[in-house]
């Protein structure tokens, strides 16, 4: 079953199973700390990395190595499966947030 992004339902279930975060006040919701296997595809090119926290708004990822991505890319979550389309946003190290486009 491959299934894209839809706003509300596949975000709050994701979040939920996760462990709520401290909100920081310069966020726009609150993280919660997740560890989902996923891929990052972009350009016919496949990274491995693991979604680390959730928001409403976005995730942060993490990379073996420093990710070389593009600005707009597909992640797709292993299990449970789901589709994102994303925007790079910032990267340190071997980490990267990315913001989830609607």
């Amino acid at each position: 079953m491959n299934r894209h992004f839809k706003p509300g339902n596949d975000i709050e279930g994701l979040a939920a199973q996760g462990t709520p975060l401290p909100h920081d006040e310069r966020r726009r919701s609150r993280r919660h700390r997740v560890l989902y296997r996923a891929l990052a595809v972009f350009d016919g090119k496949t990274m491995n990395c693991s979604m680390r926290d959730i928001s409403e708004h976005g995730c942060k990822l993490k990379f073996a190595v420093t990710p070389l991505l593009p600005e707009f890319f597909e992640l797709r979550l292993q299990k449970p499966i789901r589709r994102f389309k994303c925007q790079l946003v910032w990267v340190s190290q071997q980490e990267a947030g990315v913001r989830f486009v609607r």
